[in-house]
């Protein structure tokens, strides 16, 4: 058994800075950096506070270990950390409370996230996201990338939760926790795009630093025969670093304009 994230703490100090490296040429505007802080401050926070919450695991025999779609579907926690999620956003874009809060009803109305949870992570997964987003009259993009962002702690505190129990291979070019891309690296480490596991490992190049001003610290960079993105880190930058993509890809859609003028979904 294992519980998610005992020793993690709540943001520290420096988070705005942190921030302000790893999203600052995001295009988001201020609402969008707000949320994007204040949301990853809630997500270490129900790290912090999910110590009491057990998941069984079940590693495979070699690297990857996790099964992500099988943690979330097992977990009783995805409905709450999504409804958490779902609120603050509905906190920092009043203008989209119709749709937002329309996920929540759709939960009422029998919405499963535990399949979703676990077509996340299937071939054809997305087709049930749109299945379901029709049965509810709901967004799936929305609906997709809410869910995604809820699991993330669970998936960052399960990975923390097997590395203190096992000894994980290094080397490899993906996420020896739960086979994930590297989104980050920093002095022969790799960090994990979805579950932020570290690892020792080296990506050859050639890498060369993308076009326009770089923040010091936190170099941006791609690879120039795949086009693979990647940030370099320094050290300090490295440790409590976090990928900010499918943040920045929700807080992109909430920023622009509502299409929908019905009136709000009254939650009881």
């Amino acid at each position: 058994m294992a519980n998610a994230l005992p020793r993690a703490k709540p943001g520290k100090p420096d988070d705005a800075l942190l921030l302000a490296l790893l999203a600052g040429d995001s295009g988001l505007g201020r609402c969008g950096l707000s949320a994007l802080l204040e949301l990853r401050r809630r997500q270490r926070e129900i790290m912090a506070g999910s110590r009491g919450a057990l998941v069984r695991l079940e590693p495979a025999a070699a690297a990857p270990f996790l099964e992500l779609g099988q943690i979330g579907r097992d977990s009783p926690l995805v409905a709450d950390y999504h409804s958490l999620l779902v609120l603050e956003l509905c906190r920092h874009f009043p203008a989209h409370g119709h749709s937002l809060r329309g996920l929540l009803g759709a939960r009422r109305s029998g919405l499963d996230l535990s399949t979703l949870s676990l077509s996340l992570w299937r071939e054809f997964g997305q087709d049930q996201f749109f299945k379901a987003a029709d049965e509810h009259g709901i967004d799936p993009h929305l609906l997709a990338a809410t869910l995604w962002l809820a699991l993330k702690p669970l998936y960052e505190g399960v990975a923390l939760a097997l590395a203190r129990h096992f000894d994980l291979p290094q080397g490899g070019r993906d996420c020896p926790a739960c086979g994930g891309p590297p989104w980050a690296m920093c002095e022969g480490r790799l960090r994990c795009a979805v579950c932020e596991t570290a690892w020792q490992a080296v990506l050859p190049g050639p890498w060369r630093e993308v076009e326009g001003p770089q923040a010091r610290g936190a170099r941006r960079l791609y690879h120039a025969e795949s086009a693979q993105r990647m940030c370099e880190l320094d050290e300090s930058l490295f440790e409590t670093a976090f990928d900010p993509g499918p943040f920045i890809e929700l807080l992109a859609l909430l920023e622009k304009p509502p299409v929908d003028t019905d009136p709000p979904i009254a939650i009881e």
